[in-house]
């Protein structure tokens, strides 16, 4: 099967220009990061990225080294009729690239699905939808080596996927590795956005970020088409060719921006703060009893504004009660959790995928019943009686 007519000029253009697009996602999303956490302190899913990154430029070259050679080993028998030994040449080192892209393709995508499952499991810490995100993370590993062994034992030895022509059907059209990588792939994104998804209606936030998530969400489902596109243009028999590499790439370039996208927001809210806060409503302007989630608000407000979460609620607890009888409760034993953050601390709480939120949420906790104990306290100190009793036990105690 040869290429058509300008196939290889216009696949290239195409290409190029996604790939472009997904690394300027990229390189925004180690921008925000960098700004937050410091180059030393980037964590697992920065690296992760950083891999796919690696193998979704190789899957580029690798796509238009096949576009723009003479093809692969998958001929008709006019081609093999008409073989010479410069195409035979061209078709054997075609084939050997065909190799490489896919094994380039998996090698990104399914980076990219690790890296938004550890973003997954860093917002849902503490929740009980951190259980299905580890169901989830399961079963894409499982996907991956399923997908990693389909390849390699499909058609054996490795060295008839670039014999001209294969003795075997399966070295040129990858059917039945086709088949087991878009079952795992798609099953497991399917899997994923039906997590997110009720993630996103129990959260409470304005109708114009919902909107944002919807769309990001959308380009999820865009990446499971494309998926379902490139199998149609490898396994429908009248369907069957090269077009299949558009679908690769374009699947590959929005699965790359849904995972960076979230965490650009808050470095685009730096840069844009009129325009984005007129959108989002800005951190200082949500509802009462309304907790943005990091990825949506700007948290970088905090260090020079008003603080929020712990230690204006500590705040806000304590001004209830007057500071002699503060200072007569007995000491609480150290929790876990230190809660008496200062108001310019609280950007160690804040990360750009919402992690913090859990946190907050189990800090809230902790500080109610800090202010049940502080109230109790207060109660039994005034009662009647009180003040009598606990000067006859201390007589007692000094007379022993």
């Amino acid at each position: 099967m040869s290429f058509p007519a300008g196939f290889g000029e216009s696949f290239k253009r195409e290409t190029w220009t996604l790939y472009s697009v997904g690394m300027f996602g990229a390189v925004l999303r180690f921008v925000a990061r960098v700004r937050r956490l410091g180059i030393h302190h980037l964590q697992v899913d920065d690296y992760l990225m950083m891999f796919g990154i690696i193998w979704y430029t190789i899957l580029c070259v690798a796509l238009n080294e096949v576009a723009s050679g003479g093809g692969s080993n998958l001929m008709t028998d006019q081609d093999k009729a008409n073989m010479t030994p410069s195409i035979h040449a061209e078709r054997v080192r075609g084939s050997k690239w065909v190799f490489v892209s896919e094994h380039a393709f998996i090698l990104a995508i399914w980076s990219f699905k690790a890296c938004m499952l550890v973003i997954y499991a860093r917002i849902t810490d503490g929740l009980a939808q951190k259980r299905l995100i580890n169901y989830c993370a399961i079963y894409v590993a499982l996907g991956f080596v399923g997908t990693e062994l389909g390849l390699f034992l499909t058609c054996t030895p490795l060295s008839n996927y670039w014999a001209v022509p294969t003795p075997k059907l399966q070295c040129s059209t990858y059917q039945h590795y086709e088949i087991i990588q878009g079952c795992f792939s798609i099953t497991a994104d399917i899997f994923m956005l039906m997590v997110a998804i009720p993630l996103l209606l129990k959260i409470r936030l304005p109708m114009k970020q919902k909107i944002i998530l919807v769309v990001l969400f959308g380009m999820g489902v865009f990446v499971i088409v494309s998926a379902v596109l490139t199998k149609v243009y490898c396994l429908v028999p009248s369907l069957i060719s090269y077009v299949y590499m558009n679908w690769y790439f374009r699947e590959a370039t929005v699965a790359i921006l849904v995972t960076n996208l979230p965490l650009v927001w808050s470095l685009l809210r730096d840069i844009f703060p009129g325009l984005l806060n007129s959108w989002t409503g800005g951190s200082n302007k949500t509802s009462k009893g309304y907790h943005p989630s990091a990825p949506w608000s700007n948290m970088n407000k905090s260090r020079a504004g008003r603080g929020f979460g712990v230690a204006s609620q500590v705040q806000s607890t304590r001004s209830h009660y007057d500071a002699t009888e503060l200072n007569t409760m007995p000491q609480k034993k150290t929790s876990s959790i230190n809660i008496s953050q200062h108001d310019g601390d609280t950007s160690d709480f804040v990360s750009d995928d919402g992690s913090a939120r859990a946190l907050r949420i189990r800090q809230d906790i902790t500080v109610t019943v800090e202010e049940e104990e502080v109230r109790n306290s207060v109660i039994v100190r005034h009662a009647p009686g009180w003040d009598q009793t606990h000067k006859e036990e201390a007589q007692k105690r000094t007379s022993s």
